[in-house]
């Protein structure tokens, strides 16, 4: 049961992101950033915990309704270290995406602040010995979990995080790079007073 929900915490880290090693020079150029740039699918590489011996990927699609564009943020944990076993699969979904004018965080990095609409955060597991231990649990408070079925988690606290409510503002950064190649979000963990992250998240996000 621990491992099932330490790779349900690992997931969560890396959809808050973490890590700001990060080149701090203004010569890593970033690209103007627009809605037409981002629409399509964002995917990272398998990440492994060798410690757990798990794994996990982060898959990013930006897409339009109507005049908005949305975001769903998927992050697919696995039972193995190559990302081959779903064990559980954690999304954010936001809608009317809305981007600021390129800037640069304090430790110049040049991005573009975005806002955005929680439409839900759901956590789906993938197998029952996974459901079977969150409801054991009680993770997030619920007893509801059940294999292959998407639960929603907003509003909720799951262990030591807690998630924004559905129709709440979402307040993130961007960067793509100036060959248009790839995206890093920002350290949501990590927030200034205006509710924007400080700094860039190491994961890249390749198209």
């Amino acid at each position: 049961m621990i491992k099932y929900i330490f790779l349900l915490f690992f997931s969560i880290f890396l959809l808050s992101g973490c890590g700001d090693e990060l080149s701090t020079s203004t010569t890593d150029d970033s690209a103007n950033i627009t809605k037409s740039l981002l629409t399509g699918t964002w995917t990272a590489k398998c990440s492994d915990n060798t410690t757990a011996s798990t794994s996990s990927k982060t898959v990013l699609v930006f897409y339009a309704s109507g005049d908005n564009l949305n975001l769903n943020a998927t992050t697919t944990n696995y039972s193995d270290e190559s990302c081959v076993t779903q064990s559980s699969v954690f999304t954010k979904k936001l809608n009317t995406l809305e981007l600021g004018s390129k800037t640069t965080t304090s430790q110049n990095q040049i991005i573009n602040k975005f806002t955005a609409v929680v439409t839900d955060i759901t956590l789906e597991p993938k197998t029952t010995s996974v459901s079977t231990s969150l409801n054991l649990s009680s993770f997030c408070g619920l007893t509801v979990w059940g294999s292959g079925t998407e639960t929603s988690v907003a509003g909720l606290t799951c262990g030591s995080a807690t998630y924004k409510s559905v129709n709440d503002s979402y307040f993130d950064i961007i960067q793509m790079n100036s060959e248009k190649t790839f995206i890093r979000l920002g350290n949501i963990t990590n927030p200034a007073s205006t509710g924007y992250p400080k700094t860039l998240y190491t994961q890249e996000y390749y198209k």
